[in-house]
Formats: structure tokens, sequence, C-alpha cells
């Protein structure tokens, strides 16, 4: 049975009584039925799409004509088509349709077919039998029976469009066509062409069995209006009743299915609201004036970039520098108010002031240096003398979380601290309401929140962070909105609310927001970035802002008509918002009607303050009583009454302009309305007057001319009215909003300390690794000093106190690790107690107790492993075990305390690292191990008694020494050389004679001291910490830019702001053609926690031609940026990626595709320390190399600077990404970047996103210019506004699911999409001055709340004939091998290797030279070192055993505070060069070797010149090493080896950890492994010959050993001294070698120091050249083995 549609089929159905949304007829849509279409046209929709379309085989978009009004440019195909498609008719259809299955025929290959997966077809064997049953039809049949019928209903969409006619002709055709009776129901047999055509075929039966859903309601439909045409009205009820009754039992069926807020809200959100809203706590309302206010504050001018020159002259300089600080007034004299109730929209161009202006409302001005003159009062008080912040919630432009936490858990704590009403107050009504919610034990508020913010589905999902995301940015933008609507505000001011957000999600926020606001009576006060036109619809006022002035502030409706008083129009293709946001600068001129004159700021401003809108601003304001003001809309009858005068006569005269009273019968203005701020009642005071389409008329500003008229004749009126403010009182309003925290501190701490245990709980990894550092270096330790003796021997004895001194010192510097994390949350603190969600002292001792456990696992777990396994005493009852853990948990503490205190205070990580870099330093000097009490220098004596570290020591030798262990009296010792310190006390223990000979305290008491000293360190870091935590505010530092400088400064000048010229931008260098054509693409993902895949991509097909801007559109999760990466090969496993990439009709291989292809990725990916100018031309000499001059490549990079209006910046770092550069501007330079290489194709993914309308209207101009160029542009794009959209020649529109429902010309103005939807029966038109974009997305479905689309698109797309064009140009694309363009092949990289490595090697050289936060941090560390370590040791008598050790372990001390600070700090700088380098290397523009050759070389120069600045200051002060200049530059020279050396391991360590928190754990567990190893803690003839292999690999050992020897030597054999062994008694002997200057011991028996030190050390001079060798060798070891990881990480990561 064929069934053949008339054009007034869908008149028909329109006219229906029955109205079928989703059809309950029997049948199996799965099953497949006759297709007569090639290839890609067999796929139909899901049987869930199906469902829901009611007239899915109507005609739409026959014939969708490529006209010249697309574009001026257009690709040879789009202007082939255009001529084919413009005299469209059904016989030219039906011959292209024949043609393409004749060539099937010949060439057909059933692996040509889709892949099967859409679970649309169960036996493609039946699909390819009909297929070829409908040849032979298809190829008989004549063009006027293709108008009439269509083989199985395929192609009845075809015949609408007339000969000749276009896709708008078929509409207006089938719009005004009507047909008689008899032709409501065509047949046509198909089996058996010889009988009557009005038979039914003989399997008509089986034919409806296999039709699809859609097909069997359409012929229901068709029947059930023939009988009602024929006048069987009764069997058409019968029909109609059965529907209904299908229809109900599935609506019943479905709210069965539903539960908790799912149930709730099934009648919407307002239904829900108002259930609710009687049963909750009134919110006290708040009318907000500001009058007269001026607020200014400080800036940083940029004055170009830093370099370590500038540094240092800025140094030398001092306070003559000139001062980067320049005071910004940001507000000038605003004033207004915000009503309860209302929402207010503010806008205005960049720095216009709109975040000044939240802070301002919200009482929260807390800039540094900043100044604020006027009054904010909230409701006639002033904002300083009431608890603002429990009044006002402030969401800002930035999304701030903790990333371990879940979204639903986020909420949670929100609600917990600002939320006073909870579930144990709801009255048993509510609670009835939401039985089920609160059985559940869920929250209402937070449910209500999840389901309108569109977060349910991620409700149980981490936020997550940067390096390991888990929500989109759109998510973490909704989760900041629903954070602070957990909480109970009278106002609420979102900055940006649209950032990072498409038109669809924001207008659903707004509406949220805006039933909230009506039904709660809250203020609510938006800053939005271009808005579309149904957004801007949703808002009751308009702020508009421009350089501190407030240019318009008045109702909504009354904004264009106020700007057409001005002379300025807005065009019907320009949206509203972005016509104010433009209106007020330069681009405003472009509005401007004839016989108006152009109006500069003064103007504006003038215009503003003499309008009738102000001065009823100025008359609310300044009304010293508190009158709330409310704004109503509605038709006659309006439902109130106002007194009337009786005259008797006919005609309108003014009336009183209060309500006297409200009729029973009810009105317009008395329905429950979002047009309504606020419910009309008696007593209420009519301001001002005006119509839908008029101004307001305000009256009371105007007495003069009488009161209130009201003309019944009008459609309907718009009043503004006013009435007194009435407070609330209520118990828990007190609580909520009279307090400053709504908790009390023992609540407040409790939900703060499970906050900090669940952060630190699911953070896994941490916990591995603190557990990983604490096992492996106290097994490390334990093993290193196991059992050591405890006889009387000195050094034994100096190896247990090495023993405490590595415990405690380790112990401290666990703690390290936890400073990234606390510098990170810092941001989500201060967000949140600036809103008083908790006190300071609740949060920072939920911080100390929240670590406590982990703390004492770490404390206990080392004190077990290490006490034990060394053997330290357990005589007396094992209490001097307890001694050492209660000693060892206090460090711990202090560690933990300590780094609080610095991520407290320190402005960034970068200081803080520095900051506990020079403490940790202090501490370890003073500790009392490597100087002792008696040595350390007097003024030095005060960071020796207050170091907590030393006191620690101090205990634990006290503690183990007077233990029984060591009670052996010195009397007994056989041989009292081997402890010294016995000797003239022979009635002391050697316990305490070791004590003594150190100048320890050897009382018991001093162990109590120790504790003390100990908690009073504890006691002082936590009061500064929690003094810090509640003062100081490290705010982001805001830029002043040039053009923001001159914009703001201008005052009431006339701005004429850059832009692109009209003209064709040109570049020199032509690009290879590329056609690129995608042919059923399809991507998925494995989903690990369910072991199942999930498809983003859905057999996608298209193409782009030279010059083509190919747009995709698509809802939040449709797939736009996966099949963009999918077509650029980036950022996806290209294993999971189906079907066929063709270029130039070539398969695409990604090595070839590379070097034609650019891709403008995140903006931190560029290497930040380059200037836009040389970030371009670096590109230019890595793509063209010495085959282009220099002149030809000078002249290309400016081409380039002027295509991408970057002219004005290229003197910029990128590095000033976010600060000095716009987002906007750092979007262009990304596209100058890629253009550098001279791509083919360029990818953008959301270009315009969160830009401002002029932002986006240069950028798509930049773009057009270069697919001028014969470049082909792809972009992905959220919700673009008419004006950008028009910028494409085509644009790709998916579904979600990843399925096509558009692919094909733009128009103008997006006219011919909107042709296209428009004309698939059962879609709404697209409404005037409505986004088509937005429209094309609405439909399909999308949204934060769930829609369902009115049809499958995906299938309308399909078996459309803009699906049938569009296959037959991908057939002639799949086979155009050698006529689009060349074949790509592997060129190999652009430049020679000459080439390549200078280029990068002065990309690293600059990289380097202007990163002053590094390389000028490393030069400032290396002085303060070498001026600590010279201080201390500064003339340290070598004389003496005590002094000879201690200048021995200088140079210990020396080489390990350089080598960990050097490896901790060229982490970030490896993470930060890894994002810049993955882009690179993506794009083969050079090869890795020389990368890592570069990178060697670019910390060469500054680790030569920070180890000869340390080595100078240190070597010179200590006085050694300098008896010759051979001997200082062989000590540099080894010392800048060692620390290269170990600089380069922290290189290969973030190589392999890729995570900076592994890196950084890491580097502890070696570094510390080999400090216990180099031989100065542990000599080498004590380490266990188990561990010598450590010894052995340790670059540590290898240069104290040869600085050691340097330091020290002194050749004792020469003839002057024991002459070969010849002159023995000189080894003690003064006087037998008068001669001999080598120094000696006095206090050991006259012995050599070289001679003692080399016997103690295990020291080797003549090993000094193998040292050097080892330590290349370590260097290079270590390059080679980064090297090889990286190329491992890259060959993994193209699998």
């Amino acid at each position: 049975m064929l069934v053949s549609i008339s054009p007034s089929s869908r008149n028909m159905s329109s006219q229906s009584p029955i109205t079928v949304e989703r059809s309950s007829l029997s049948g199996d849509a799965n099953v497949p039925y006759p297709s007569s279409l090639p290839e890609q046209l067999l796929r139909t929709g899901s049987s869930n799409a199906a469902n829901n379309g009611t007239d899915k085989h109507r005609p739409s978009s026959a014939s969708i004509t490529h006209s010249g009004e697309i574009r001026p440019r257009r690709s040879v195909t789009s202007a082939r088509m255009s001529g084919r498609s413009s005299n469209s008719s059904l016989s030219l259809v039906a011959q292209e349709l024949a043609q393409d299955i004749a060539l099937a025929d010949a060439t057909f290959d059933p692996s040509d077919l889709l892949q099967e997966g859409l679970e649309q077809w169960h036996d493609r064997s039946i699909s390819l039998q009909l297929l070829k049953k409908s040849r032979s039809l298809l190829l008989s049949r004549q063009p006027s029976v293709a108008t009439q019928t269509s083989s199985s209903g395929r192609l009845c969409r075809f015949h609408d469009v007339q000969d000749g006619g276009s896709f708008s002709d078929g509409l207006r055709h089938r719009n005004s066509s009507r047909r008689s009776d008899s032709s409501i129901l065509d047949t046509t047999t198909v089996a058996d062409k010889e009988g009557d055509p009005l038979d039914l075929s003989q399997n008509y039966r089986s034919t409806l069995a296999v039709a699809p859903h859609a097909m069997l309601v359409h012929v229901v439909l068709l029947y059930h209006k023939a009988l009602l045409k024929n006048g069987l009205v009764d069997e058409a009820k019968k029909i109609a009743d059965v529907l209904s009754q299908l229809e109900a039992a599935e609506k019943q069926e479905m709210e069965t299915q539903l539960s908790g807020m799912d149930l709730l809200l099934k009648d919407g959100l307002l239904k829900y609201m108002q259930r609710v809203h009687p049963h909750l706590p009134p919110i006290p309302a708040q009318v907000v004036k500001f009058k007269n206010v001026t607020y200014s504050t400080t800036l940083m001018r940029d004055t170009g970039y830093e370099s370590l020159y500038t540094k240092a002259l800025e140094c030398l300089k001092g306070p003559l520098k000139e001062s980067k600080i320049r005071r910004v007034t940001v507000l000038k004299g605003v004033t207004g108010y915000i009503m309860p109730g209302s929402l207010t929209l503010v806008l205005g161009p960049p720095g216009c002031g709109r975040s000044a202006l939240h802070s301002v409302i919200a009482g929260r001005l807390q800039s540094p240096g900043s100044s604020f003159q006027g009054s904010v009062t909230y409701n006639g008080k002033n904002v300083k003398e009431i608890k603002h912040r429990r009044l006002a919630a402030v969401v800002g432009p930035t999304d701030i979380h903790l990333a371990p936490l879940t979204v639903r858990e986020t909420l949670e704590f929100s609600r917990d601290c600002t939320q006073a009403y909870r579930a144990r107050h709801y009255p048993d009504e509510l609670k009835e309401l939401a039985e089920e919610t609160l059985r559940a034990g869920l929250d209402l508020k937070i449910e209500f929140n999840l389901s309108m913010m569109g977060l349910k589905r991620v409700s149980n999902r981490p936020v997550g962070s940067p390096l390991m995301p888990s929500l989109t940015e759109n998510e973490k933008h909704r989760l900041s909105v629903a954070e602070m609507l957990a909480g109970t505000y009278a106002i609420y001011l979102f900055d940006q609310l649209n950032n990072g957000l498409d038109d669809s999600l924001t207008f659903d926020l707004v509406t949220g927001v805006r039933i909230f606001a009506r039904v709660r009576g809250v203020s609510v006060v938006i800053s939005l970035i271009q808005p579309s036109s149904d957004v801007f619809d949703l808002f009751d006022r308009i702020i508009m802002l421009d350089r501190g002035h407030i240019l318009y502030q008045g109702p909504r409706e009354d904004a264009l008509p106020y700007f057409e008083s001005l002379g300025y129009v807005k065009p019907k293709h320009v949206g509203v918002g972005e016509f104010l946001e433009e209106v007020t600068t330069s681009e405003g001129l472009k509005y401007l009607q004839p016989g108006f004159s152009r109006l500069d700021l003064d103007g504006f401003l003038s215009a503003y303050k003499s309008s009738d809108i102000y001065k009823d601003i100025c008359r609310v304001v300044d009304d010293p009583e508190v009158h709330q003001e409310f704004w109503v809309k509605g038709t006659h009858p309006l439902g109130v009454s106002f007194l009337q005068p009786n005259n008797g006569e006919n005609v309108i005269e003014p009336v009183s302009t209060v309500v006297s009273s409200i009729s029973e019968k009810g009105g317009s203005l008395l329905e429950s309305s979002m047009d309504h701020t606020c419910k009309v009642q008696p007593g209420d005071e009519v301001v001002a007057i005006g119509s839908p389409t008029d101004m307001l008329k305000y009256i009371k500003i105007n007495q003069s001319k009488g009161g209130l008229i009201l003309d019944e004749s009008q459609e309907a009126v718009r009043l503004q009215l006013e009435r007194p403010l009435l407070e609330v009182k209520d118990q828990l309003i007190d609580k909520q909003f009279s307090r400053d925290y709504v908790q009390d501190p023992w609540t407040e701490f409790k939900h703060l300390l499970k906050r900090e245990l669940q952060i630190t709980w699911r953070n896994k990894l941490f916990l591995y690794i603190r557990s990983a550092q604490v096992l492996v270096l106290s097994f490390f330790v334990g093993f290193l000093f196991f059992r050591v003796k405890n006889d009387a021997d000195q050094q034994d004895m100096n190896l247990v106190r090495g023993i405490f001194f590595v415990s405690l010192l380790d112990m401290t510097l666990f703690n390290v690790g936890q400073l990234p994390a606390l510098m990170e949350q810092r941001a989500t603190y201060y967000k949140q107690q600036s809103a008083n969600f908790f006190r300071p002292g609740s949060y920072l001792f939920s911080k100390i107790i929240g670590s406590l456990p982990f703390s004492l696992a770490e404390a206990t777990a080392w004190t077990i492993i290490v006490y034990f396994l060394t053997g330290l005493t357990v005589k007396e009852g094992g209490w001097h075990f307890w001694v050492f853990y209660i000693i060892v948990v206090l460090t711990v503490l202090n560690g933990a305390a300590m780094v609080r205190f610095i991520s407290s205070i320190a402005p960034d990580l970068v200081a803080a690292s520095s900051t506990i870099g020079l403490v940790v330093s202090v501490i370890i000097l003073f500790a009392g191990f490597l100087v002792p009490r008696f040595k350390v220098p007097k003024y030095w004596l005060w960071a020796y008694y207050i170091n907590p570290l030393q006191w620690g020591v101090t205990a634990l030798v006290i503690n183990e020494y007077n233990s029984k262990s060591y009670s052996l009296l010195c009397r007994d010792v056989s041989n009292l050389a081997n402890i010294p310190q016995c000797i003239g006390r022979p009635n002391d223990t050697i316990g305490h004679a070791y004590l003594a000979k150190g100048q320890f305290y050897t009382s018991h008491h001093w162990i109590g001291i120790a504790v003390a000293v100990l908690l009073g360190w504890l006691a002082l870091l936590t009061t500064l910490t929690y003094f810090a935590l509640a003062q100081i505010r490290h705010m982001p530092k805001t830029r002043l830019t040039p053009r923001i400088e001159a914009r703001i400064f201008s005052e009431g000048n006339l701005i004429v702001d850059e832009e692109l010229a009209k003209d064709s931008k040109r570049l020199s260098q032509v690009p290879i053609p590329v056609t690129l054509s995608w042919h059923e693409l399809s991507y998925d993902i494995l989903i690990t926690s369910i072991g199942k895949t999930h498809n983003i991509l859905s057999y996608i097909s298209g193409w782009a031609e030279p010059g083509d801007m190919v747009a995709i559109l698509g809802c939040t999760g449709a797939g736009k940026t996966t099949l963009l990466n999918c077509l650029a090969g980036r950022k996806v496993a290209l294993g999971r990626v189906g079907g066929q990439i063709l270029v130039n009709g070539y398969p695409k291989l990604q090595e070839n595709f590379s070097h034609v292809s650019g891709y403008i990725d995140r903006l931190e990916a560029y290497s930040p320390f380059l200037t836009v100018q040389e970030a371009v031309e670096t590109s230019v000499s890595l793509q063209f190399g010495k085959k282009l001059p220099w002149k030809a490549r000078s002249e290309f990079v400016k081409e380039i600077l002027d295509i991408a209006d970057l002219k004005h910046s290229k003197k910029m770092l990128l590095a000033s990404i976010g600060q000095s550069i716009s987002r906007a501007e750092a979007m262009r330079i990304g596209i100058a970047v890629e253009l550098g290489r001279n791509p083919s194709i360029l990818f953008l993914d959301e270009p315009t996103k969160s830009l401002d309308s002029r932002a986006s209207s240069l950028l798509m101009k930049s773009l057009q210019h270069i697919a001028d160029t014969g470049r082909v542009v792809i972009a992905t794009l959220p919700t673009p506004s008419q004006k950008i959209l028009s910028a494409f020649s085509r644009v790709q529109i998916l579904k979600n699911g990843g399925e096509t429902v558009y692919f094909g010309p733009v128009g103008n103005g997006g006219d011919l999409i909107r042709e296209y939807f428009e004309a698939i029966p059962g879609t709404p038109l697209c409404p005037p001055n409505v986004n088509v974009g937005k429209f094309a997305i609405d439909v399909i479905g999308n949204g934060v709340v769930d829609r369902k689309a009115l049809k499958d698109y995906a299938l309308e797309y399909r078996v459309s004939d803009l699906a049938l064009r569009n296959h037959m140009q991908l057939q002639r694309l799949r086979h155009s091998k050698g006529t689009l363009g060349p074949e790509l092949v592997d060129q190999g990289y652009g430049a020679t290797f000459t080439a390549m490595g200078l280029e990068i090697f002065k990309k690293m050289q600059l990289y380097y030279w202007r990163n002053v936060n590094y390389t000028w941090g490393r030069i400032v560390s290396s002085v303060l070192s070498g001026l600590l370590m010279g201080s201390v040791y500064f003339n340290v008598n070598e004389h003496s055993s005590a002094g000879m050790n201690t200048r021995a372990l200088s140079i210990f001390i020396s080489c390990v505070l350089l080598a960990i600070s050097n490896a901790n700090s060229v982490i970030p700088q490896v993470v930060i060069q890894r994002q810049s380098h993955d882009r690179e290397k993506a794009t083969r523009q050079y090869s890795l070797l020389l990368y890592n050759i570069s990178f060697t070389l670019a910390e060469v120069p500054y680790l030569m010149l920070s180890t000869l600045i340390f080595s100078f200051i240190f070597l010179l002060m200590a006085q050694m090493a300098i008896g010759n200049a051979a001997d200082f530059f062989l000590y540099w020279f080894i010392l800048f080896l060692m620390t290269m050396a170990i600089t380069f391991f922290g290189m290969l360590l973030a190589a392999v950890g890729l995570l900076p928190q592994i890196a950084a754990t890491l580097v502890t567990i070696f570094v510390g492994m080999w400090v216990a190893t180099a031989g100065a803690v542990v000599p080498k003839k004590k380490i266990l010959h188990q561990f010598l292999g450590i010894f052995w690999t340790n670059p540590l050992q290898y240069a104290i050993n040869s600085l050691t020897s340097i330091a020290f030597y002194c050749d004792t054999e020469k003839p002057e001294c024991l002459n070969n062994g010849l002159n023995a008694s000189c080894l003690n002997d003064p006087s037998a070698c008068p001669q001999c200057n080598c120094p000696r011991l006095y206090d050991s028996n006259n012995i050599f120091v070289w001679t003692q030190l080399k016997f103690a050390k295990s020291l080797n001079h003549a090993r000094i050249p193998y040292d050097i060798l080892a330590l290349l060798v370590f260097v290079i070891f270590f390059r080679v083995m980064t090297f090889a990881i990286w190329n491992y990480n890259e060959t993994k990561r193209r699998r």
C-alpha cells in the first residue's frame, strides 16, 4: 500500500479535534519498511522519535535553494547546487535519484551502507531487497506520477515544490492550497499497475504491519478526517475516544513512573512554587537604593612585559622606579534602586563597571586602595548598619568549587551554612506534600535546585578540577548559581550569568530564577554578555552602563523606544542585547537614523538625566519613606477599580491614582502572571501608565497633568504602582537575617569537619602518595640505621642523633606536599567566607582536626617502623618510646601549622613555595645537627633557640642518652679513643658525657620544656593563621589594558574604536586547496564504571570546500566539540572513530593532515613568554624555514597580524591572557599563530563564547577574511546571533545523541534554516526577532529542564530532499580523487633541522629570560641562601673537630638545599611547557629531540648564574675554596653539575608523574634517600652493604666528595709534610715539619684536618675527575630518559 499525502494534509491535521503527540498504536517501528533511498537515507529515526511525531511524511525542505543571498563568497559546489536547485522540480529530483540508484546498481556494495546500530532496522536483507524492488518502480515512474505518489511514502515530501519554485514558494503553495473531499485519501497500487489506482494492494496488511508509527498515526488522522467530511461523526468520535483513552492511559502511566521531586514538578516549576510557597516562611522584602555612588580603585597599568634585565633594573632604581598603579573611577555618581520581585538586567561594554555595581549593591567593596562615596540603603538603613551579607548573595563569573565534593554535597553544605529553615520546621501540610522526598532522606530545596538547574543527572558526580575534569564548564556555572540558591537571601546578584552558557541554557536559568523571584518576592540583578532577545524579554528593568555612568535605567519595554527617541533604531536582524551593548559605543553609529545628531557619552548622559525615567528614579531614591515599586501589565477588564468622578457624561476623564478596590470576578491584574512583579492590592498608587508599545508616562512627577486616564479602548496597559513597604516579623527570619552567621560555632564546626574529612578521604591519590611517602622513607631510614649499636662509640652515637634529625626533618617536610591543595582551596574559602557561610575560626579548627587523624597515622607508622628497626631503647617500661612518639606527633602538627600559615599569607603558590624553602633552610641550619649550639654565631642564636626542630631533636637526644642503654660509666670504657667525650669525665655515663660534650641539656626537665615550646609554636602558628584568614584577602590583580584605559579616561570624548577595514584582507602565502568530507562519522567512549560504551556521534556526514565557513550547532552534550575534534584529529582516541574522513577524496592520514590544518586550542596551550608577534614569527619560521626569504616571512607576519586585528597587541606577552589580553584578543592570537603555519583549514571550538557583541563581530570579520583567502573555517558555536550565523556558508546542527538534524546552507540571517524547519509538519513557526539558531535548537529539544522534541528531526532530515542532495554531493566527493586537490603526502618538517633548532632554542631562551618569577626567583633565592649560609659559617675555625665537621657539613647542606629547591621549582615549568609542547607536537612543527636539547640548553645559563652567585657569596664568607681561582671555579663547576643533574631529575619525575603532586612527592622520596646515603648523615663505612647500590647511584655523594675534597684538601704527602711517608712523625707533631702548611686539629692530637676528614667521610681527592664524569653521565642519562618518556607518551597518545 502506498499513501500519497496531499499538500493540504498539514492544514487538515491542524483542524482535527484530536491532537496526538505520541502514538500508542500497536506496531513495531523497528521493522523495516520499503525504501527507495540509497545508502544514508535507508536509516530512519528511533522508535521514540517516531512516537513523538504526528506527521512524519509531510513535504518539507524539498528544494532549499542555494541562492546568492547566502553569502557573496560561495564554494564551487555550492554554486553548482545553486544553479540546479533554483529551478528544481520533482522530475529533476526523480531523475537525479534514478541516476544515483543506477550508479548504485552498477557499483553497489553492501559495505557502503551505513552500519547498523541505531536500532531502527532489524534485518538488513529486507531493506536491500526492498531497495531493489523499488528501483524499477522509480525508473519507470513519470514525473507527473511522482507528483502524486511516492514509493512507501518516502518521496511524498518532494512534491510540494513546484517547478521553478524555491523552498519558500513551496511553503506558500502548501499553505494556500485546498483540495476537494474526494482527494483526501489517494492510494496507488504498486503490486498491480494495470488495476484500479484506488484499489489497495493485496499485501496492504503486511505493509501496515511494518509501517512506522508515524505513518500509522497519519493514516488514522486522514481516516478520521475523511469520516468527518463524509458526515460519519459517530464513527469519527469512536476513533477520537479511543485515542483520548490511549493518551490518558499513557499520561497516567507516565505519572506512576514519577517519584519525589519529579512528581512534584510534573506540572511545571511555577505550579510547584505556588504550592509550596504558602508553607514557607516569608523572606523580608528589601528596597535597595543607591544614590550618587562614586567608586574608585587602583589597578595595575600594563607598561610592557618584564624580563630579567628590567627586573634587575627595577631593583636598582628602588623607590625611583615608575609606579604601575593608577587610580580608576569605576562608577561615577550612579543613582538607582532595586525592587523586590523584579529582575534587573545590567548591560554595558567591557570596562563599563558592571561587576563594581554588583559589589556596591551587595555592600562588598574589599579591594585594597579603593574609595567609596555616596550611600547604599536597604529599606532605608545604611548598608554598613545591617547584616548585608545575610541579605545579599553574589555569584561571580568564575566558578570556584572544591573538586572532591559531589554536586549534591556542595549544595548541602551551602544549605547548612546559609539556610535556617530546615525540614524539622516544615508544617504538616508541607511534610505531607513532600512526604516521599523526605522519606528518602532528601532535602526539598536541594532537590528543587538540582531539578531547576538541570544538575540532577550529575548530582552524585564530583565537581572535578582542570587536571581531572568531571563536570563541564556550563555544569560548573549552573552549580555556582545553585549553590547560592540553596540558601535564603533577599537579593541575588549574578555577574555574567551566561558566562560559558549558550542561549538556551541561559534562557532556562533566567526563567527558573524569574519564577523563584516572583513567587518568593526576592530581588534579582543579573549582568549578561550579549543576551538573546528571548532572554532579554524575561527581565523587568534594564540598567545600561558605559564608562562608569548609568545611561539608561528603567522598564525593559521602554529601552528601545527610549533610544529610538534619541535617533538610534534597532534593525530587525540585530538582537536587542547586541543593540544595547553597542548603541553607546562607536559601533552605535550604524544605528543612527538620518536627521539625528550623533551623541557622545556626555550626550547620552544628559539625555538620560533630563528624561522622566530618571526624574522618577530620583523621586523614589529621595523619598525618606520606603515604598515598594512594582510593575504589572494586563488587558481589560483589569479587575481593579479607581475613584471615578460622577459627571454623568460619556467622556474619558482623569481618575484617582489610588486603587480603591479589586473585583471579586477577577481581572488580568489579579491573575498569577509572570508579567506582574507583585499582586495589586487596594491602596496601591499608580505612578506611571503606558501601553505595551509606548513608554510609561510618569504621573507622580507631572502632577499638573491631572490624574490617571484609563482608556478601555486600548488592548493592553502597563502600570507602575507603589505601596509602603511592610516589614515582616518572624523568629526564623530573625535567625536567618539578623545574625552574622546562621549556625552557631559548634554546628558550623561539625559541618566543616565533615566536609574536610570528605575532601581528604576522596582525594585518594593524595592519600596514596602520602602513605607511600611515609612507608617508603620510614622503612628506608629504618633499614639504613638498622640496629645501630648503643655501645661506647662516638660514630654510632652520632648515627643515633642522625636518626632523630632525619625523622623530625622528614615529618616536617611531609606536610609541604599539602601546600598546593591549600592554595587551591583558598579561593573557595574567600568566596564562602565573604558570603558568611562560616567563621574563620571554625574553618581553621576544622582543618586542624580534619587533618589530625592522618597526621597521627603518619606519626604512628613512622614511629613504630623507625623506632624498632633502628633499635632505639625499649628499657625502663618503654616510656622513651612514648616520648619519641609525642615529639614526632608535635613535629607533624607544627609542620602542618607552618604550611597552613604560609598558605594563608602568601599571595600565590610561587611565593608560598619560596617562603617555605627559606623557612625550611633556616630550620635545618639551626636544628643543632649541622651546626652545634656553640658554633652558632651570636647574631643567629635567636634562630637557634626559637627553632622548633632544634627543640624536638634536643628532647629526643636527652630522652635517648639518659636511658639505661647508655648508662655505662666513662671509667668503664676500655677504649676512650672511640668516645673522646668521656675524656676528663670518668664518673659520667657515656650518655651524659655525649650530651655534655655537645653542650646539650642533660636534665629530663628539658624534655618538658621542649614539649612546651612545640605546643607554644603550634598555638602561635594557629593564632597567626586565624588572623590571616580573617583579615588578609589575596584577590587576582586586574590589569588596566591600554584600550580599556583609553576608553575609561576618555570621559565625554567620542571614542572611535579600531575595527577591521571593510575591504578584503589578503595573505601572500597560498594554501593547498583542501576539500574535507566526512562520511557516516561515529564516535563512542568507554564508560569504565559500567563497562559499556556510549555513543557521542552517530553517523554524521558533511563537507567543507575551500572558502567555506561551516558552523557546528547543537545543544549542550550534542557532540559539537567531539565532532570538531574528530575532524581535526585532536583530543580523541582515533581508534574509536568510525566512518570515513576524506581529504580531496583521499582517506585522511593524521600525520599528513596536521601539516595543512590549524586547531585553535585552549589559550593556555601557547608558549606564554613570547610576544604575539614572536609567536607568529616562530610559527612561520617553523613552517617555511629558509624556503621563504626573510623579507617574505616578515611580510607574511604583518599580513597575519593585520587580518587578525592584532597590530596594537603585537608586543604583549601571551602570558598576559586574562590580564592585559582579553579573551577576544586571545582567540585572535590563537588564530594568528595557527595562520603562521599557512593552514588550509582552521578548526575553532566556540570562538565567540563569553564575548560581547563587538568582540564577536570583529572575530567574525577576521574569520571571513581568512575564508576569503581560500581557506576552510570550521567552528562550533553555542547559540550565535543571526549576524554571526549569517557569516557562515553552511551549518551542521546536531541533536542530543550526536545525530544530524540539518546540514545545509545558512541563508541571509538563517532564512534557509528557518524555512527548512518550519516546513516540517508539526513544527511551530519561528517567532519574529527570535534567533534562528536558538529556534532550531529549541525545536529539536534542549535546555536545563529536559524537553521532548516535537518530532524526531534526525529522521526528518534523513528522509528529506536536502539529505538526498547532500548524499549525492557526498558520493561525488567520495569519488573525486585527483579533481579537488592533490593528495596530502608526508612532507616531514617544514623547516630544516638547523632552522628548527635555532627557532626552538630562541623560543626556550625567551621563555626563561622573561619568566621572571622563575629565573629571578631562583637568583634571589641563591643570593639569600648564600648570605644565610655564609653568615652561619662565617670564619668557622677548622682547627677543632667540631669546627671541621661543621664546615664539612656546610657543603652537604648547601648541596641539599640547592637540590631540593631546584628540583621542586622546575616541575611547574615542565607542566606549563607540556601544554604548549603537546599542541606543537600535534602539528608536527619540530622534532622532539630538538625540543629536549633546547630545554636543556635553556636551563644551563641560569643554573650557571645562580650557582655562581651562591658559590661566590658562600665561599667568600665561609673562607673555603678561595685559595686560588682554579679551586673556586672547579668548586663552582661541580656544584653546577650537581644542581643541573638534580634539576633534570626533577624534569624526569615531572614527565613520569604527569601530575605535579606526584612529581613533587617522588622528588621528596628520592632526595630523602639520597640525602641519607650521601655520606654525611651516615658515613659510607656505616652504610649497610645492601644500600651501597643507592650510594653509588647517588649524584649527591659524587658532588660532596669532590666539593669537600676541594675545600679541605691539602697534599700531606708533599716533601714539606709527610714526604710520602718518610716523615711519619709529622702526622701528629707539627715541630717535625715546620714548613708544612696543612691545617691540623688541635683538639685531636694535632692530626691533619684532611687526614681526619678523609678517614671519617671516606673522601678521595683523586676521584674528582671521575666524579665530574659521573655527574655528566647523570645529566645525560636524566635527559635521555626524559626524552624517552616524552616519546613514549606521545606514541601512546597517538594510539
